[in-house]
């Protein structure tokens, strides 16, 4: 494992516990900018893959497995979406929090995402499993990215059309 892929699990291991430590806390939901972080995190990923695929070459299994564990992602951020408790504060504020199950739907998605890799590594043709790991390590801020989008949709998607400052319903 080269010092840029150690780098790369660090930084998104840091991000991770951040994002976990996040989802459980009450935290109003940006409505008027939803998806900003997501959107920094697979500009980021993208750049990563994109220079690693510059530097080696990866396998289609890389590839493959990369693609089915950014759609296994998309699947449990949308599944954590729709179990996430939301509500609206006195100030109409559209409040979320999440709860033991969304933290296991994030450990389970992370597992899958990683034996996804550990598949793609395994599967790609001797001498081309390096730049399929490398492709795994690279690809866990998309992941993330796609991920919180998707739980992002799930969740905006459950609120009421009416998003009245003075709405005092509980979701």
């Amino acid at each position: 494992m080269s010092g840029q892929s150690v780098l790369n699990l660090v930084i998104a291991a840091a991000v991770l516990l951040w994002v976990l430590y996040r989802q459980l806390q009450p935290r109003p939901v940006k409505e008027d900018r939803p998806y900003r972080l997501m959107f920094v995190l697979a500009v980021l990923g993208t750049v990563q893959i994109v220079q690693l695929a510059g530097q080696t070459e990866i396998s289609a299994a890389g590839y493959a497995a990369l693609l089915i564990g950014l759609l296994s992602g998309a699947g449990f951020g949308w599944l954590r979406g729709r179990l996430v408790h939301f509500w609206r504060g006195p100030d109409g504020t559209l409040m979320r929090q999440g709860n033991w199950l969304t933290l296991v739907l994030w450990v389970v998605g992370i597992a899958v995402h990683l034996g996804l890799d550990w598949a793609g590594v395994h599967l790609s043709p001797e001498g081309h499993s390096s730049g399929a790991e490398a492709l795994g390590l690279s690809g866990i801020m998309l992941y993330l990215a796609v991920a919180l989008a998707a739980q992002r949709f799930a969740t905006l998607a459950r609120t009421p059309a009416e998003r009245q400052p003075n709405t005092l319903k509980t979701l």
